[in-house]
């Protein structure tokens, strides 16, 4: 496999996190509409936390290895997104589901946004990083 079929592939598999990261915002929304115990809306806030976390971490790999111009850009963003998780953690830890609801509604908000524009940059830059020349 050549390096730019990997890249390639490492950007689809960045889309289908995209997804799961909706995913789970949504399912832990879900868990506080429905009044669902502290142990599943804590096991949601974890996952959540993990898997972001993790998602960012590959996603900066791959723009490392890219060599991507925005990467400082774009980590900023992944920072800003971060923070927000944690506005959810610290609702989750007052024991304050609004709070949660509130927090995850503009998490939903931010990363669709960030998708939509810093990581639809990055996959253009991809792109023309994988035709031929």
């Amino acid at each position: 496999m050549s390096s730019m079929s990997g890249m390639q592939d490492g950007q689809a598999e960045m889309d289908g996190e995209h997804r799961i990261q909706v995913g789970l915002i949504a399912a832990l929304e879900r868990a506080l509409e429905a009044g669902a115990s502290a142990d599943e809306v804590r096991a949601l806030v974890e996952q959540l936390l993990d898997f972001t976390d993790v998602h960012f971490m590959s996603e900066m790999v791959l723009m490392r290895f890219a060599a991507y111009p925005d990467i400082g850009g774009h980590e900023t963003e992944h920072d800003r997104l971060m923070e927000q998780l944690r506005r959810i953690q610290a609702g989750f830890d007052l024991g304050d589901s609004d709070v949660m609801m509130a927090e995850s509604q503009v998490l939903r908000h931010l990363l669709v946004e960030h998708i939509r524009t810093h990581d639809l940059l990055f996959s253009q830059f991809m792109s023309t990083q994988a035709a031929p020349a």
